[in-house]
C-alpha cells in the first residue's frame, strides 16, 4: 500500500456526516482558521482530533485514510493533534517563542519522539527495575489521554510499590516550563485514581539548569538525560 500523507477532505466530510457529526463537520468546513502556513492542514488536524475524541479514529482510518494505520501515519496523526493544541494555545495567547522550541510541529521530531517512547515502553527497566506500563482492560499507559482533556501523558507507569509514575519525554532540551505541565498530570492522576502519591520522571536529551532548580525541592520528581548509542552486528 502506498503511503498518503494526507486524506481527502471531501471523503472526511462525508464520514463525519455519516456518523452523526454534521454540525461539527460544517463548522470545520466553513472555518477560516489558519495557523502559520496551515489552512487545509488545520482542517484535517481538527477532523483527526474530532474523530479521536469520538473514538472513531480507527474506523476513520479504515474508511477514509488507511495510511493512518501505518507507523508513518501514526506520527502524522500526532502531528495533526499537536497542531490543534498549538493553534488553541495561540488563540488563548499561551504560545511563546520558548514553546516553539520545546514543542516543534515538525513531523520528523514526532517520529523521533515516537521511537524514543516506543523504546522506553519496551525497556522501562532501564529507568528503574520493576517499572511497568499501566494497563487496565483496553486502556494503556502508552500515550495516556487525561480524561476530559486533549492532553496526553507520554507514558503512565506503575512502579514495584504499585505507585503511579508519570513519565514525560522531551526529545531535545527540557525547560523549567515542563514542571507546570507535569504537575497538572500528577494532580490529574491523583484525582482520577484517588492516590495520595504519584511520581514524576522527566527524560530529556538535555536538562536545563532552570529545570534542575525548579525540580530541586519537589520530592516526587526525578530528572534523567538520555543518550543514543549504536551497535553493529557483522553478518558476513
Amino acid at each position: 500500500m502506498d503511503y498518503n500523507n494526507n486524506f481527502s477532505l471531501f471523503e472526511a466530510y462525508d464520514f463525519l456526516e455519516a456518523n452523526g457529526l454534521g454540525q461539527e463537520c460544517e463548522e470545520i468546513r466553513s472555518s477560516s482558521d489558519k495557523y502559520k502556513s496551515y489552512s487545509s492542514t488545520l482542517r484535517r488536524a481538527k477532523i483527526i482530533t474530532l474523530v479521536r475524541d469520538k473514538k472513531l479514529i480507527d474506523n476513520f482510518c479504515k474508511t477514509v485514510w488507511p495510511s493512518g494505520l501505518t507507523e508513518r501515519g501514526k506520527a502524522r496523526i500526532r502531528f495533526f493533534e499537536n497542531l490543534v493544541i498549538r493553534f488553541n494555545s495561540d488563540m488563548e495567547g499561551l504560545t511563546t517563542e520558548d514553546d516553539e522550541e520545546e514543542n516543534p510541529i515538525d513531523e520528523t521530531a514526532f517520529a523521533y519522539e515516537n521511537d524514543l517512547r516506543n523504546s522506553l515502553v519496551r525497556n522501562l527497566s532501564i529507568i528503574e527495575k520493576g517499572l511497568k506500563v499501566y494497563t487496565e482492560n483496553e486502556i494503556t499507559g502508552e500515550e495516556y489521554f487525561v480524561p476530559g482533556t486533549s492532553r496526553r501523558i507520554d507514558i503512565l507507569a506503575i512502579d514495584k510499590e504499585n505507585t503511579f509514575v508519570v513519565i514525560e519525554l522531551k526529545v531535545s532540551r527540557g525547560h523549567e516550563k515542563v514542571i507546570g505541565q507535569t504537575l497538572f498530570y500528577q494532580s490529574s492522576i491523583k484525582t482520577i485514581f484517588k492516590q495520595d502519591k504519584v511520581r514524576v520522571i522527566i527524560i530529556a536529551k538535555e536538562i536545563s539548569t532552570e529545570l534542575k532548580t525548579a525540580a530541586k525541592y519537589l520530592s516526587d520528581f526525578e530528572l534523567f538525560e538520555y543518550q543514543l548509542s549504536m551497535r553493529l552486528s557483522k553478518i558476513k
